[in-house]
């Protein structure tokens, strides 16, 4: 006799009707498969009583992806082994894992490798305990993303349960889908799908050969005005040397240092960095990678002197490397964002209807300067408090409003709409890597084209038909 698959949604389950949203949800049920032929199971069951499912990994998304709106919630975070590892004819590293593998897993998965050569998977979110499903289903990059571009470049297959049950193996450059007027590969509809049209059952990772040389700097700014300067030169500047290349520049505002120092003794990676001055009013992070020491020192060194000419001491930086103490520069960024979470999760206490208010636009025609500007003045306009970070290339910024009531929640999403509008209408991003969700459902359907909207709605219903898979998400 099996093990038993399904269990009702009673109070021990109820932090799975959640994510770091902070959006609450419902459902009837929930599961806990370890392979695909549980899987198999439960979708039977679901599939007779016409019962819709959620897919969920990590729960660490901020767009509520992951959280039902109602019947199953099929929790895929106990799939998480390594299912092969090969090279190809043409030299290719590619690992097969299931999808509830964490990043942290991932990692120490592939250090076992025996290999010639050091390998990693590009993408890296800095949350470590997401899931390669979780960040494959929602597009997910990471702060590396300037040097390593997107996470579909390093998926070349899946495997996919579709509505009825049935499996299918997708390989990259095999089969082809109309989207827009264009070819579209099939495997990139269920990367970036947000789960709605099947199941990432097991994924094939292309693996690259680690950068011998990881450097990280963090230079300190007593006037933004400062910072802004030295984000834009690092759009202009030529810092490209052979054998080494900026993987990662990322920015953050004083609201958000002074979150990160309030938690500095909670967390042990974050006690051995030093205090950043009151002085300080933004700091901006750069990580180089190359595999030539000289060519990683020659930027290091070309960043330097544009510090001093943006008026940041460079005796004061914090320059690090290797990747351990890398690690630790790459835990102080994920500290924005989770400690922007947790004054969410405070406000909630009071007020839970308030949910996370946090962008992932883009808008890379204009100057950083300008953007981060423009939303500083509306904020200060509505007399609302938030903590601004994020990636400078692309401007992509999360601004995370931080609303002492309903009312400033009320005003945020406003403001929310009113960017989400003004960036549409400049060819920005509204959306770039959390995914719609269903918290962002509204700004995605009030600024994508009308076209758009209707291609997706076609594909859900050419490979979800019966409406199994995430209901409420993105359209």
């Amino acid at each position: 006799m099996g093990r038993q698959l399904i269990y009702p949604m009673e109070e021990r389950y109820q932090e799975y009707l959640s994510d770091e949203s902070k959006m609450v949800g419902k459902a009837d049920s929930i599961s806990f498969p370890e392979n695909e032929g549980e899987i198999l199971e439960i979708i039977a069951e679901m599939n007779a009583c016409h019962t819709p499912v959620t897919i969920q990994g990590g729960k660490t998304g901020i767009a509520g992806c992951a959280v039902p709106a109602r019947g199953h919630v099929l929790n895929l975070s106990h799939m998480n082994q390594v299912k092969a590892f090969n090279k190809t004819a043409q030299g290719e590293a590619l690992l097969k894992v299931e999808p509830g593998m964490t990043l942290l897993e991932l990692k120490k998965a592939i250090k076992k490798l025996k290999t010639e050569e050091e390998l990693f998977w590009p993408p890296d979110p800095t949350e470590s305990s997401s899931t390669v499903g979780g960040i494959a289903s929602c597009g997910a990059k990471g702060i590396c993303s300037r040097l390593y571009g997107d996470t579909r470049k390093y998926i070349q297959a899946a495997r996919v349960i579709q509505w009825d049950g049935s499996v299918k193996e997708i390989k990259r450059g095999e089969t082809t889908v109309s989207f827009l007027g264009r070819e579209k590969d099939l495997l990139d509809v269920y990367l970036g799908g947000e789960g709605m049209f099947g199941i990432l059952a097991e994924l094939t990772l292309r693996l690259e050969p680690r950068p011998k040389e990881m450097w990280g700097i963090s230079f300190f700014f007593e006037k933004k005005e400062d910072a802004f300067t030295f984000a834009d030169n690092l759009m202009t500047e030529d810092l490209q040397v052979e054998g080494a290349s900026i993987a990662a520049a990322e920015y953050m505002d004083r609201a958000t240092i002074d979150a990160i120092e309030e938690r500095k003794e909670m967390m042990t990676a974050l006690k051995e960095l030093p205090d950043v001055g009151a002085e300080v009013a933004a700091m901006i992070y750069i990580e180089i990678h190359g595999m030539e020491e000289e060519a990683v020192e020659e930027i290091a060194e070309i960043l330097m002197e544009l510090a001093v000419r943006c008026d940041s001491d460079p005796d004061r930086a914090w320059a690090v490397s290797g990747e351990t103490e890398i690690e630790k520069m790459r835990v102080f960024r994920h500290a924005a964002a989770e400690s922007a979470n947790l004054l969410i999760e405070k406000i909630r206490q009071r007020e839970p209807r308030i949910t996370k208010l946090g962008t992932d636009m883009s808008l890379d025609k204009e100057d950083f300067q300008s953007v981060i500007a423009k939303y500083e003045a509306d904020i200060a306009q509505e007399g609302l408090k938030a903590c601004i970070f994020g990636h400078i290339g692309g401007n992509h910024l999360h601004i995370n409003i931080l609303p002492e009531d309903y009312e400033e929640y009320e005003k945020g999403c406003k403001l929310f709409e009113a960017w989400a509008k003004e960036i549409a209408a400049q060819q920005g991003k509204v959306v770039t890597e959390h995914g719609v969700g269903k918290l962002k459902k509204p700004l995605f359907l009030q600024t994508a084209s009308k076209d758009c909207i209707e291609e997706i709605q076609r594909l859900k219903h050419t490979y979800d038909p019966a409406g199994m898979w995430n209901p409420e998400n993105m359209i």
